[in-house]
């Protein structure tokens, strides 16, 4: 089951992109793609992301049972803040 977050942000697409990366390959995930678009994986989770002007859309479209939404959602807002 997919599911999308539409999160308004601040900070800047590179910036964004930088913090990303970084949070990436601390927690052993792969992120590919630029300011603009571009895919992310993990072994608990995997999605798809895009820049819309100040918003980032991001969907997650698989993820493993355990992991509840509400902490994906508290993750996501943590980085885009």
């Amino acid at each position: 089951m997919a599911k999308t977050y539409q999160l308004d942000t601040m900070v800047s697409p590179s910036s964004l992109l930088a913090r990303a990366t970084r949070a990436a390959r601390e927690n052993g995930a792969t992120l590919v793609g630029d300011e603009g678009s571009g895919r992310f994986s993990h072994e608990l989770v995997r999605g798809e992301y895009r820049m819309a002007g100040q918003r980032v859309v991001v969907t997650v479209t698989r993820k493993h049972w355990l992991l509840p939404w509400p902490l994906i959602e508290a993750r996501l807002r943590e980085l885009v803040a």
